[in-house]
């Protein structure tokens, strides 16, 4: 069965994942008002539910439903593990304590690191943990010590208790070493070399996860623990401004490359500076800004990753090239490609086009500097993922085969675009 024969079931799939995603949009619309009244909620010291939870939440539940979609492909296993990492992900959005933050970081990350070496099909993907290993887990070790000093000096876990004088046991030094561990799991410059081989390695679910909830762990950890810091010290303007340039340059890398998920990998760490330059110019009434932008680019990028995911399971390949003549036979595949691959390039209505806007304005009361890097930066990120819709929508031809579990896939990736291109109407 080819995908062209397949369109009359896939559309009747569209039409019921709109209208599953139009009521929980109902719903979710009040809740995020609601929040978004900084109203929040505390269980016993240990957890609190604020704005950020509820962007990051948001997030991570959004992605594991639309793994349910496609969770007849994955063995118990793999819905064991990624359960797991989803709940311990949702429990640390929410934790103030400082050890219990770490266990929950951890369990987050181990789960996949376990996916990656049991799961995944490829034959680099030893050396890939290795990179996720070092780059991700050993750096959790320093984390753990930095934690236990200041909260044996401060006499209390909870680190909206803790101190800001940084005159204190060395605090600017302990600070300065936790911040520098979480930015190693965003992943910013310097510390991006193992995301883009880790993707390449990992299975479908597992790149999903990295660039939906995981990158986003580390960016809550800073705000955590080092919010003082932030726009003076760890996300300076010297730091801001040499990260955009690397951003620019991984867009160029992502237009170099051939493989679907090293192109969206190259795309995430490009996008993923533009948090920095919201903690910079943006004041302490804005910072949910850029959870918003999170919540937009991981949407974005894991209904991208389950696309390529859905084709590679069909086609067995990753290249772009072929992948083309795979989508060609069915118009609804065509239209889905279009709209996930615009949505990397920020178009509207997405939250990540009206966030990117947001702090555009914002970066021009503090620097020209900013807006210049900035424009730069939404010029080519704009330029590349058009480039390859049109290589996508011109000269089409048909290839049949066999998918007659692709529905699972397409019902996954409705269910992501209708939320990428609706949340501007929640928040």
């Amino acid at each position: 069965m080819s995908f062209k024969k397949f369109d009359w079931y896939s559309w009747g799939i569209v039409v019921g994942v709109g209208v599953s995603v139009l009521v929980i949009f109902v719903v979710l619309s009040h809740l995020g008002l609601w929040l978004l009244g900084s109203y929040s909620l505390e269980w016993g010291g240990l957890f609190v539910f604020d704005g950020v939870s509820f962007y990051l939440g948001v997030l991570s539940v959004f992605l594991s439903l639309s793994l349910v979609f496609s969770s007849g492909v994955m063995s118990s296993i793999s819905l064991g593990m990624l359960g797991l990492s989803v709940i311990s992900s949702i429990l640390c959005y929410c934790c103030v304590n400082g050890l219990w933050f770490w266990i929950f970081y951890e369990m987050s990350i181990l789960p996949l690191l376990f996916l990656l070496i049991a799961e995944s099909p490829y034959s680099e993907r030893f050396i890939a943990s290795w990179y996720l290993l070092g780059y991700v887990v050993v750096s959790s070790l320093p984390m753990l010590l930095c934690i236990l000093y200041v909260g044996g000096i401060e006499g209390s876990y909870n680190f909206q208790l803790w101190s800001s004088n940084f005159s204190l046991y060395g605090g600017f030094v302990v600070y300065g070493i936790l911040s520098v561990m979480f930015i190693t799991k965003i992943p910013l410059p310097p510390f991006h070399v193992w995301l883009p081989i880790v993707h390449a390695e990992a299975s479908s679910p597992v790149s999903m996860c990295l660039s939906g909830y995981i990158m986003k762990l580390g960016l809550l950890g800073v705000c955590r623990f080092s919010y003082v810091l932030l726009s003076d010290y760890i996300f300076s303007s010297f730091y801001v401004v040499i990260s955009l340039c690397f951003a620019v340059l991984f867009f160029f890398s992502a237009a170099r490359e051939l493989d679907g998920k090293r192109w969206l990998a190259f795309l995430s760490l490009a996008h993923i500076v533009v948090v920095s330059l919201c903690l910079n110019v943006c004041g302490f009434d804005s910072v949910l800004l850029s959870f918003l932008y999170c919540l937009g680019h991981g949407l974005s990028a894991g209904m991208t990753f389950m696309l390529l995911w859905m084709i590679y399971d069909v086609s067995g390949t990753r290249n772009w090239i072929v992948l083309k003549g795979s989508i060609s036979s069915s118009l609804l595949l065509r239209c889905l490609s279009v709209v996930c691959v615009s949505s990397a390039a920020s178009i509207p209505p997405t939250a990540n086009f009206f966030s990117e806007v947001l702090i555009l304005s914002e970066s021009g009361v503090v620097s020209m500097m900013f807006v210049f890097m900035m424009g730069l930066y939404l010029f080519i990120s704009g330029l590349v993922p058009l480039f390859l819709v049109g290589c996508l929508l011109s000269r089409h031809y048909s290839i049949s085969f066999g998918c007659g579990h692709i529905s699972g896939f397409v019902g996954g990736v409705c269910f992501l675009v209708g939320w990428c291109f609706m949340l501007f109407l929640v928040f």
